[in-house]
């Protein structure tokens, strides 16, 4: 099975760190879609790897970065759709282009590659849109159709198998054997 295939695997909940407090419970972010796109520079040489999810509690579409083939760092947090479509309507001159360090401030992990790759996928998903021919500068694309096709993935309550949830389950299966 390769890494597109429909799966319906639940996420994995986090252990709880102390047995006294309370349980914390993750939200519950269904992958709707695993795509592969290039990075804003090289669009074309398919290197990275993207999730976009639904959390099912607040009813609002996500996306992250989970892997990156040629190297450098970035984190996997979930990035709020609203907060990317926010962002981008706060900035300061409304109606010129922007570059990916706008979404710098929508992460807590400070990778210099979080917002550049957070734009390719982006880019990929017609969400931006290139700003005439540069490959550094976008616009606002198309929200309103973006959204409208996820709309049938979360109908039919789509679930992709989470990589991310997996490898820090073993993350933490080799720490505590250790």
């Amino acid at each position: 099975m390769n890494k597109h295939d429909r799966c319906s695997y639940p996420l994995e909940e986090p252990p709880m760190t102390n047995p006294n407090t309370a349980t914390h419970t993750a939200p519950a972010i269904n992958i709707l879609k695993i795509s592969t796109c290039g990075k804003v520079t090289l669009p074309d040489d398919h290197t990275l790897t993207y999730n976009i999810g639904y959390d099912t509690s607040e009813k609002t579409l996500h996306l992250r970065i989970t892997d990156n083939d040629t190297g450098g760092l970035f984190s996997n947090e979930w990035v709020a759709l609203d907060d990317i479509v926010t962002t981008i309507e706060k900035r300061p001159t409304p109606d010129t282009s922007f570059n990916a360090r706008i979404f710098t401030s929508l992460y807590k992990s400070q990778s210099a590659n979080n917002a550049g790759f957070l734009a390719a996928a982006l880019k990929a998903e017609n969400i931006l849109v290139p700003f005439k021919d540069s490959k550094r500068l976008h616009d606002m694309g198309d929200i309103k159709a973006f959204e409208s096709s996820m709309q049938t993935l979360i109908k039919d309550k789509v679930s992709l198998h989470d990589v991310v949830a997996k490898r820090d389950a073993a993350k933490i299966k080799v720490r505590a054997e250790n």
